[in-house]
């Protein structure tokens, strides 16, 4: 009786401790409520947490305070809540794919994450991340019924893709100030207005199909910079000195291209079938080591400051300008590669051949050389463009299909 007296309290001991594992090495998975209330009593879940295509209805993951490994759902059709109130850190990736009825992400906890990948939750309308997420590697949100991204608030990102969200009304991402991979924007609301308004320094940055993009303190690209169909009228980078590759093609309703400081492009600058971009002038552009190709209806032209220019150069335009200061620089050996300048011509050029304009289709006459000594821009090699993902790519090449 003694020995049963003492036997049965460790028994009992060993069955709570089996009750409240909180994972190891391999997956934990989680069908049900049921599942997910096993794992209350555990601050953190070791390893992988993975919500089980079984699921239904809502699922709350109480107590969890981090999980060391990746939080995914995928497949879950018939999930319409996922919340995890006191959760503060994910180690690894944040993935949910194909959630389709999901209509509530309740994580008020949450600040840090490896990374997340959401795509195809198409009706997932907010984010209910009370604290914000300020930390993670890679972002990538494809595909949702959001109009916002309240509840992301990024200090510094690798990649940060952003597409075929077609509710996005607004990014602000207001405590963001370095970005390491490609910015993407592409096949959001036409409407949609992006701001990073401390974004000092990154390397890509695309975008397609947005109304504004607000980059006041960005200074220095390490690689490219591309605007694709885009609805705004005013484009100001002031503080922006370098970039790699500048391109700007079939912004209908752009007037205005203003950066000011611009001192060198570490590639080509193509500028194309923007119709009411009247005058292109970059006061402080010093040095271009690809191609400076320009064409459009613009009355005028000014780059008073060039003095090298690796690629060649063509200037075709619709409108009346002079191409004499340019001519002079070319005489000068200012321009390396082959030179053209045409102005009032009815139908100006790319370097390549398409039509610098959106009203007129024009005729390719084959595809440009990578090679910034042989003249072309390397904005014309799709192969190229650095890490741009297909969506941007594709928004290249439907504009010179136009």
């Amino acid at each position: 009786m003694v020995v049963i007296k003492y036997l049965l309290p460790a028994l009992a001991a060993a069955n709570l401790a089996l009750a409240a594992d909180c994972g190891g090495d391999g997956t934990i998975k989680i069908s049900s409520q049921g599942d997910a209330d096993g794992y209350s009593s555990c601050k953190k879940l070791k390893g992988d947490v993975e919500i089980d295509g079984k699921a239904r209805d809502t699922i709350t993951l109480n107590g969890v305070k981090e999980i060391e490994g990746s939080f995914k759902a995928e497949s879950a059709t018939n999930l319409t809540e996922l919340s995890a109130p006191s959760l503060e850190s994910i180690g690894d990736k944040f993935e949910l794919d194909g959630l389709t009825i999901l209509s509530k992400l309740s994580m008020g906890s949450l600040t840090s994450v490896g990374s997340i990948k959401w795509q195809a939750l198409p009706n997932l309308q907010t984010l209910d991340f009370g604290k914000s997420v300020s930390k993670a590697d890679k972002v990538e949100i494809t595909n949702t019924a959001l109009t916002n991204l309240d509840g992301i608030s990024l200090d510094n990102i690798g990649d940060l893709t952003i597409t075929e969200n077609r509710y996005l009304k607004s990014v602000n991402l207001d405590g963001l100030t370095k970005s390491t991979g490609l910015i993407n924007f592409a096949g959001n609301l036409n409407s949609l207005e992006v701001e990073l308004p401390k974004l000092i320094s990154g390397s890509n940055m695309t975008f397609r199909n947005v109304s504004n993009v607000s980059v006041p303190s960005l200074h220095n690209l390490t690689g490219q910079l591309g605007f694709w169909g885009d609805g705004f009228k005013i484009f100001s980078a002031p503080n922006l000195t370098e970039s790699s590759d500048l391109t700007f093609i079939g912004n209908k309703e752009a007037r205005n291209i203003s950066m000011p400081k611009l001192e060198y492009v570490n590639g080509g600058f193509h500028i194309s079938k923007n119709d009411k971009l009247k005058s292109v002038e970059f006061p402080e552009l010093k040095k271009v080591t690809g191609a400076v190709d320009f064409s459009g209806k613009f009355d005028e032209a000014s780059l008073p400051s060039l003095d090298t220019v690796k690629g060649g150069f063509n200037m075709q335009s619709t409108g009346n300008f002079s191409c004499e200061p340019f001519k002079k620089m070319n005489k000068n050996q200012v321009i390396h590669g082959k030179f053209k300048c045409v102005g009032e011509t009815k139908n100006p050029k790319t370097k390549s051949g398409e039509s610098g304009t959106s009203d007129s289709s024009g005729t390719s006459t084959g595809s440009s050389s990578s090679s910034t000594s042989s003249g072309a821009a390397v904005v014309d090699n799709v192969a190229n463009m650095p890490a741009m993902g297909m969506a941007a790519i594709f928004g290249y090449l439907l504009q010179y299909a136009m």
